[in-house]
C-alpha cells in the first residue's frame, strides 16, 4: 500500500468515525457534587478596550448525553482569564448554549453565536458539527478547540482542533503491535459504518508490519457482555472502539471469565469512572490522549477553577472534551495576545498566522499555519499524543510523546 494510497482511506474515513467517537459520549451526570466553592471574577479587575465574547455549546438534560459539566469548565476558565486582568486587557465574555444532541438545537446555538457576535465558538461538546459547522463558517466564526465528532471539524477552514480525532485509532493500532501482541480483535459497534471503521486500527497494526485484526461486532443494544467478552477472550490483545460503559462492561465479564486479554481503549473511553466500574478488570488497559492524565500538576489551576469534579460521572477531569475545553480557552488567551483585532475575522486571522504556539505543557508547541496531508483530515493539527496506563486505579503517562503521523504508513 502506497503513502498515498493509506492518505486517500483515511481520507474516506473522516466521516465514519462520527460514529465511533460521538458513542463515547453516552453518560449520565452533569452536576458538580464536590462541594467546591468556585471562584469569582474580581470586580476590582479593570479591563481595557472592547470585551471578547465567546459561546461554549454542550448537550444537557437529554436521555442520551449530558455533559453540562463543559459549560462549569468555560466559566471557571473565564473567570481565572479575567482575574489574571483578560485577554491582553479586555475581559472575557462566554455565551452558554444547551445543543440538545439534537440537531435542530444545535443550529439554534449556532444561530446565536451568530445573533450575538461572538469572536469564536471554544470547546465544548456536539456530536452535530455537520451542522454547527456550516452556519458558523458563513458567519465567519472560528471554532477553537472542538471535540472532532464530525466530517466539518476535520476539514473546515473555520475548525481549530486540539486532539488527534480519527487516526488516534491508528496509533492503537500501532501501540499494540509494538507491545507484542499476537492475535489482536477489533471490537466495535455493528452499525452501517463499520465496515469503514474498522480499518482504522489495521492501519496502525500494519505501520509495525502486523496481519490486520479480527473483527469483532457488538450490537449497540447489548446489556450482556458475556457471550462478546468470551469471544474476544481468545486473543492476545483487542482495540476497544466502543463507549466507557460497554468497555467496562465487557472488562468485567472477560475478569468473571478468567480472560488475560489486553485492552487498548479508544481515546476519551477509559475515564476514571469507567475505570472504577470494572472493579480492576481495565487494570492492564491503555490509552492515549493529547494530553496528561488528569492527575498530572499541569491540571491544577483547572481544578483550582472548576473544582476536582470527582462526582462527575462522565470522568471529570479524566474525560477528553472537558480538558479541551479548558485548553482552548487558554491557547485562545495565547493566541490573541498583542492582537489588536479581536472580532471573529481577527480571532481566525491570528489562529492561521499562529505557527509555534506555547502549548503551556498541555500539549507540545502547536502549528495552526500547516494542515495535515491527509484529504479530509487536513485540519488534524495535533498528531502528538501520549499514552496512558493505570497504575493505583489512576490513569498514569505511559512514556513520551508520540507523533501519530508515522502510524500511517506501512511497514516496508
Amino acid at each position: 500500500m502506497t503513502d498515498q494510497t493509506t492518505r486517500r482511506r483515511l481520507g474516506g474515513l473522516a466521516a465514519t468515525s462520527v460514529l465511533l467517537v460521538s458513542l463515547t459520549a453516552c453518560g449520565g451526570g452533569d452536576e458538580e457534587a464536590d462541594g467546591f466553592d468556585k471562584p469569582t471574577q474580581n470586580a476590582d479587575v479593570t479591563f481595557s478596550g472592547d470585551p471578547i465574547k465567546v459561546m461554549t455549546f454542550t448537550p444537557y438534560d437529554t436521555e442520551t448525553i449530558n455533559f453540562k459539566a463543559a459549560l462549569d469548565v468555560a466559566e471557571g476558565a473565564m473567570v481565572a482569564i479575567n482575574n489574571a486582568g483578560g485577554i491582553d486587557g479586555h475581559e472575557l465574555q462566554v455565551v452558554t448554549c444547551n445543543e440538545g444532541a439534537d440537531p435542530n438545537k444545535a443550529a439554534a446555538c449556532a444561530r446565536q453565536a451568530v445573533d450575538e457576535g461572538v469572536s469564536a465558538v471554544v470547546g465544548g461538546f456536539s456530536a452535530n458539527g455537520d451542522t454547527l459547522v456550516p452556519i458558523l463558517e458563513k458567519a465567519g466564526i472560528p471554532w477553537i478547540a472542538p471535540p472532532v465528532i464530525s466530517a466539518a471539524e476535520l476539514s473546515s477552514a473555520y475548525s481549530y482542533p486540539i486532539v488527534p480525532g480519527v487516526i488516534a485509532q491508528a496509533g492503537l493500532g500501532a501501540r499494540a503491535a509494538e507491545d507484542g501482541c499476537d492475535s489482536v480483535a477489533n471490537v466495535m459497534y455493528d452499525t452501517p459504518a463499520t465496515e469503514a471503521v474498522e480499518r482504522l486500527g489495521d492501519v496502525g497494526l500494519a505501520s509495525q508490519g502486523h496481519a490486520p485484526g479480527t473483527i469483532i461486532k457488538v450490537p449497540p443494544t447489548t446489556t450482556d457482555f458475556s457471550s462478546i467478552a468470551q469471544e474476544i477472550s481468545e486473543h492476545d490483545c483487542a482495540i476497544m472502539s466502543i463507549p466507557s460503559g460497554p468497555l467496562a462492561g465487557v472488562a468485567a465479564a472477560g475478569a468473571s471469565l478468567g480472560s488475560e486479554t489486553k485492552y487498548y481503549a479508544f481515546p476519551g473511553t477509559l475515564t476514571d469512572s469507567a475505570i472504577a466500574q470494572a472493579g480492576g478488570a481495565l487494570d492492564s488497559a491503555i490509552t492515549l490522549s493529547p494530553f496528561p492524565p488528569a492527575g498530572d500538576d499541569v491540571w491544577d489551576d483547572a481544578r483550582k477553577a472548576v473544582g476536582p469534579m470527582t462526582d462527575e460521572e462522565n470522568g471529570g477531569w479524566s474525560y477528553m472534551s472537558y480538558q479541551s475545553t479548558w485548553v482552548g480557552y487558554q491557547l485562545l488567551a495565547t493566541v490573541l495576545e498583542g492582537s489588536e483585532d479581536v472580532s471573529a475575522a481577527g480571532v481566525k486571522a491570528a489562529f492561521d498566522a499562529a505557527s509555534a504556539v506555547d502549548g503551556k505543557d498541555f500539549t507540545p508547541d502547536l502549528d495552526f499555519t500547516r494542515e495535515f496531508p491527509a484529504p479530509g483530515l487536513n485540519r488534524v493539527f495535533n498528531h502528538q499524543v501520549v499514552f496512558h496506563a493505570i497504575e493505583d486505579g489512576e490513569l498514569t503517562q505511559d512514556g513520551d510523546y508520540v507523533d501519530l503521523a508515522a502510524t500511517l504508513t506501512p511497514a516496508g
